[in-house]
């Protein structure tokens, strides 16, 4: 991990940990941190890692496994990871939903692609759903859901991110039902909204916008992948254990 002596934030014993994304930068930087910490990882990926990835995860010490899924996985989809993922590590205990997809244009503007838009809402709300639920019902108890979410759309009017702010709310939304419905088990639920991150795959920002939003919050400057990680270690691990239905903002103080 980036900080040091973050020793509430180990997520420790042999935790499995299923990841989305796990090629992202803010994905690689997270099961860097996972395996550091001595969890066995499951990885959800829409190509094979390289074996050079999977062998740096590996030197840890704790087993890494990858699962072929697509980039919005349904019900069905997701259930069968959870099957695939119980089969070959014997549980799931933290879930890191990280599924975004991002499309921007203004509501009065009428070329924007409508299919893409629908896609957006499947792949950051459905999918997410779809995922939460399937892991929960194999979760052991005392696990962990955290779900990626974003500050720049949801917490602050942005213009020509109408739609998207609407599903980054939606999941904000579901998290706190499902804090409540999860919470008997000792399952905490929360999200972490992240703003300007130095990696552009991860938001899929212009260079344009990243510079204003980098501009606009308390720090002025972006945030790292590695911070972001800290951040989800924190709400995985033990130190976080009466945290839930709560959203981190992970962005400079950008929404202060």
């Amino acid at each position: 991990m980036s900080a040091a002596g973050l020793t509430s934030s180990q997520v420790t014993g042999s935790r499995v940990a299923l990841v989305m994304r796990a090629s992202s930068d803010i994905g690689v930087a997270t099961v860097q941190a996972l395996a550091q910490s001595g969890a066995d990882l499951a990885l959800a990926l829409e190509s094979e890692p390289s074996p050079h990835f999977m062998e740096s995860l590996r030197s840890y010490g704790g087993r890494v496994v990858w699962f072929p899924i697509t980039g919005s996985p349904n019900g069905v989809e997701a259930a069968q990871l959870v099957r695939s993922v119980v089969a070959a590590l014997g549980g799931i205990d933290v879930l890191v939903a990280n599924t975004i997809r991002r499309v921007e244009g203004q509501i009065d503007d009428g070329d924007v692609d409508e299919d893409a838009l629908d896609e957006q809402m499947t792949t950051d709300v459905r999918s997410v759903i779809a995922l939460v639920k399937a892991t929960s019902r194999s979760m052991r108890d005392g696990g962990r859901v955290v779900a990626l979410g974003s500050s720049l759309a949801d917490r602050v009017g942005t213009p020509g991110l109408a739609d998207f702010a609407a599903t980054r709310a939606a999941i904000a939304a579901f998290c706190r039902g499902a804090a409540h419905d999860l919470g008997p088990r000792g399952i905490t639920v929360n999200v972490v909204q992240i703003g300007a991150i130095e990696s552009q795959a991860d938001q899929g920002l212009s260079r344009e916008m990243l510079a204003a939003e980098r501009d606009a919050n308390a720090l002025g400057r972006l945030g790292k992948p590695s911070e972001v990680a800290d951040a989800i270690m924190f709400l995985a691990g033990p130190g976080a254990a009466f945290i839930t239905g709560s959203v981190l903002n992970v962005d400079g103080g950008y929404s202060a």
